[in-house]
């Protein structure tokens, strides 16, 4: 009876999974479309989107928080700085859309304060709590300056050691400053491409 079982738990597991890999196909050309087009709309209504002011730097703080804190914006915020820097030039949008990123990912940190966090084990994260325990801000402004998938529990492992707030903050910030204001940078020289793209 054990190996008749075996085949129909193996039929139920492969649609499963594809049906994870067909969703995670989607998301990603989500994201891509999404992505070209925040460009799209940049690189044609930059006189436009300059003219919003403050607005404009309200807009980016909000979809950077709301980027780092959940997974609802599909576009990706490092793509909203590049469009942004378009507009605003690269300093601005460093400190704006680092500051808003900084404090989205304090829905990690105190997940990890509050002890409900689950990190994951193995050594690569033994090392990182024990650099973080030695280095604390260093270690968060590596985790925020370097694109990486582990600031998350980065962000957690902090919380967890109790690392003051601010300090915190401080530290993801202008390691995404740094970060994001580079991209925009970046964008802000292949204008020229982007606008010849998309004419």
């Amino acid at each position: 009876m054990s190996h008749g079982a075996e085949p129909l738990r193996s039929s139920v597991t492969l649609p499963a999974q594809s049906r994870a890999r067909v969703k995670g196909l989607l998301t990603v050309c989500l994201a891509l479309a999404a992505s070209l087009l925040v460009l799209y709309l940049t690189t044609r209504y930059r006189t436009e989107l300059h003219s919003m002011g403050h607005t404009g730097y309200v807009g980016l703080f909000i979809i950077s928080l709301i980027g780092n804190a959940t997974i609802i914006i599909p576009a990706p915020v490092f793509v909203m700085a590049c469009a942004a820097g378009m507009v605003y030039g690269p300093v601005m949008v460093g400190l704006v859309s680092g500051l808003g990123a900084s404090l989205g990912e304090l829905t990690g940190y105190y997940t990890g304060y509050g002890g409900s966090a689950v990190i994951p084990s193995g050594q690569l994260y033994q090392r990182m709590e024990q650099f973080m325990r030695r280095h604390g801000m260093l270690a968060i402004f590596l985790l925020a300056v370097v694109p990486n998938p582990i600031f998350d529990v980065g962000g957690m492992i902090a919380g967890a050691l109790k690392m003051p707030v601010l300090k915190f903050i401080l530290a993801a910030w202008l390691g995404k400053a740094i970060r994001l204001g580079a991209m925009a940078y970046i964008c802000l020289g292949g204008l020229p491409f982007l606008q010849q793209l998309f004419h």
